[in-house]
């Protein structure tokens, strides 16, 4: 049917179908024959599904989804809720590409429509049981078993028993919800370091008036000095980088002469008041932060004293600012 629900993730988004997607379902569809031989075959001619989704669009109750990346935009997959009857239905059509990541949010993400959008009372999958490996998802994501069903699909002349298994709204927010939204960060984290080719954090900058007045207070908690920088005019700062054995390397910075670089921070008694993180591509790591994750430029790029190379300042979201710092 024709509908206009969309849902985003940490590391994906789902989104209604179209008529422009007719190749990709066939390419992904089509994509791995081993990984697809228990899925109704279809047809490589593009007309053919293009055919589908019109009569698809004509369909009540019935919401396809296209699976795709926040970080690239790219299509992943695809997922669908559907034969809705009595506040239950059924979820599938789910295909993901070879390598993608996008199984375990996608399948979040579908609960999330089905019981906060559409607030439907229950969602459950038929899977042919020789398909083990899906059972076994469904499985680890705490679904609960009702039947097996003897000879339910016949593929290429041949009959398959299989696995229904389904999870209640009540049952989504108490034991599910939770396990998916922590293996989606994950997967998010990770996407991010391939999208950036390298994400690794450096250090904790530290506000201080004082530099030598504050290190003494460090050295007690174990750390000696790394390196240091007597200023850098583009900042306004000078800093010391201090180290201690199983503890994050931390920077202390300290304003030059007639400098307010710090003094917001000082003056609301924040101290460890950014991370910086390494990058292989600061421009491109800069452009996926400000225009996939919404972050804020507090500093724009410019060159180090320190690094010898490009640093620029952002905020988070949650007011959190962090380094970026090209290697």
């Amino acid at each position: 049917m024709q509908h206009n629900i969309k849902q985003k993730g940490f590391a994906y988004s789902i989104r209604p179908i179209t008529l422009d997607d007719a190749q990709f379902i066939i390419d992904v569809r089509l994509e791995d024959e081993e990984r697809n031989k228990y899925v109704h075959k279809i047809s490589p001619d593009v007309n053919l599904q293009i055919n589908w989704l019109n009569k698809y669009f004509q369909t009540p109750d019935d919401y396809y989804f296209v699976i795709e990346n926040n970080l690239t935009d790219e299509k992943e997959g695809l997922i669908s809720i559907y034969n809705i009857k009595d506040n239950v239905a059924e979820w599938g059509r789910w295909v993901v590409k070879k390598g993608s990541m996008a199984a375990i949010e996608s399948v979040d993400l579908v609960y999330k429509v089905a019981f906060e959008k559409l607030n439907l009372d229950e969602l459950y999958t038929k899977t042919i049981e020789n398909n083990t490996s899906v059972v076994s998802f469904h499985s680890s994501i705490n679904a609960k078993l009702r039947q097996t069903l003897v000879n339910e699909v016949e593929l290429e002349n041949v009959k398959y028993n299989v696995v229904e298994q389904f999870i209640d709204k009540e049952h989504y927010f108490s034991n599910v919800k939770n396990l998916l939204e922590e293996k989606a960060l994950k997967i998010f984290q990770r996407n991010l370091k391939v999208s950036l080719g390298g994400f690794e954090f450096h250090h904790i900058g530290v506000a201080t008036k004082n530099i030598d007045k504050e290190f003494k207070s460090y050295a007690i908690l174990g750390y000696s000095k790394e390196d240091k920088f007597d200023e850098d005019l583009n900042q306004g700062v000078k800093g010391l980088f201090i180290t201690a054995k199983n503890q994050p390397r931390l920077e202390l910075l300290q304003n030059l002469e007639n400098s307010t670089t710090l003094d917001f921070w000082l003056n609301q008694g924040v101290k460890m008041y950014h991370f910086g993180y390494l990058v292989k591509d600061i421009e491109k790591a800069f452009d996926v932060f400000t225009t996939k994750l919404r972050a804020k430029i507090i500093s724009p790029m410019k060159e180090s004293a320190y690094f010898g190379k490009r640093i620029c300042f952002l905020m988070l979201n949650n007011m959190f600012m962090i380094e970026l710092i090209e290697e």
